[in-house]
């Protein structure tokens, strides 16, 4: 029978699903798991376990007290090598001083924390809000942060020599006027000529698209191309993430999945890969949903190759977007080809919560694991499942 753990690993705070970045759980090199997170006193935390199943006790990684928005990276995540380090790169919004503020774990190095430095000043913190944060091939640091309602923000750059305790450079060129609803996942260029080059899955709320842009470091310039017109995008007010990219270093190229539109008939949960010369769109995770679903994560296990997708609903419109709802995964093991059945992860509905936020590990070695947050009326708490299905390997290679 499937094994299933469902626990909650701790009380956090509501607006940590406010248009953050999606990725918040690392499997480092050395084999832990790291879940990162804004807890309930508006702290930046983060919690360790060996097996996904034991979780050690919080541990602070920021002290602000009003922290709204988060965003991680982790080294390996750009080179699987590990010639990069094995940091985890954190980027938060703090509403007490405005500012966007980065710091990193060192897994190599018994968790060390960085200085703490600001990306970027601000004067007024406010809802409409997206933070992204990224790690070029050549070992720059990039930041797209928004933190007032499209009025504030920018796109920042953490030269390689500076990380992880120097100081970030002047504001670079934002990819287009900063709009409140818009949002973005920043992330390397594997097949760029110039190693500081990046990319970006960009989703315009004005258009209802989403495309890839491609920045050129040395240029300092943008390049865009659409991936997909007619995608009414999740307002991150409500619940986030609608879209979600596994990096995929292996193959020089990202998997992105997103929802044409959330609790709608006939609504798709897309599948592309992503690299600078190529979209290529593969076969629909969900086609034509009969209604009540929505929120999506993807991750790469890179022991056997496959892609697992996560979402919230079952694509028979049984459940009740978005206050009762299970969280759902389908299994590609041909690089997005096939996808095999819906398989139910979670052991009940969300319990009268509302499910705010969805997101996993996008590159694993043991076994998939994702998180939720419920929205609750008596608290807001975090869980993470873990699938014990399937027996893995109880080393880890470097690779991850």
């Amino acid at each position: 029978m499937p094994r299933r753990l469902d626990q909650n690993v701790c009380d956090a705070l509501a607006a940590t699903w406010s248009g953050a970045g999606t990725n918040y759980i690392v499997q480092a090199a050395n084999g832990f798991y790291y879940i990162v997170y804004i807890d309930a006193a508006q702290d930046v935390c983060y919690r360790k376990s060996s097996d996904g199943q034991n979780w050690g006790p919080a541990v602070l990684a920021a002290t602000a007290g009003s922290t709204t928005q988060l965003a991680v990276w982790y080294d390996r995540w750009t080179d699987p090598t590990g010639t990069l380090g094995d940091r985890i790169h954190m980027a938060f919004t703090d509403s007490g001083n405005d500012d966007t503020h980065y710091r990193t774990i060192n897994t190599a190095s018994s968790d060390a924390l960085s200085t703490q430095t600001v990306i970027f000043a601000g004067a007024s913190t406010a809802a409409g809000n997206h933070l992204s944060i990224t790690r070029a091939v050549g070992g720059n640091v990039y930041c797209k942060t928004v933190i007032d309602a499209g009025a504030e923000g920018g796109f920042y750059r953490l030269p390689t020599a500076n990380v992880p305790n120097g100081a970030w450079d002047a504001a670079r060129t934002v990819d287009e006027a900063i709009a409140t609803l818009d949002q973005m996942i920043l992330l390397p260029d594997y097949d760029a000529a110039d190693t500081q080059d990046i990319m970006a899955i960009f989703w315009d709320a004005s258009a209802d698209e989403i495309s890839r842009k491609l920045y050129d470091d040395s240029a300092n310039s943008w390049a865009e191309a659409s991936i997909a017109t007619s995608m009414t995008e999740l307002g991150t007010g409500t619940a986030f993430a609608n879209f979600a990219v596994a990096p995929d270093p292996t193959n020089t190229r990202h998997v992105l999945v997103a929802w044409s539109a959330t609790d709608t008939l006939n609504a798709d949960l897309r599948c592309w890969t992503i690299d600078a010369g190529a979209i290529t769109e593969v076969t629909n995770v969900v086609l034509n949903s009969t209604d009540d679903q929505g929120l999506c994560a993807v991750g790469i296990d890179t022991v056997t190759g496959y892609w697992h997708a996560f979402y919230g609903g079952k694509s028979d419109g049984s459940e009740t977007w978005n206050t009762a709802l299970n969280i759902y995964t389908k299994v590609s093991r041909d690089a997005g080809t096939t996808w095999g059945p819906e398989t139910k992860m979670t052991t009940g509905t969300a319990d009268t919560a509302t499910l705010r936020h969805l997101f996993t590990c996008p590159r694993f070695t043991k076994a998939p694991i994702f998180a939720y947050m419920r929205d609750g009326a008596q608290t807001d708490d975090l869980r993470v499942n873990i699938d014990m299905t399937e027996p893995r390997a109880t080393y880890v290679a470097g690779v991850v």
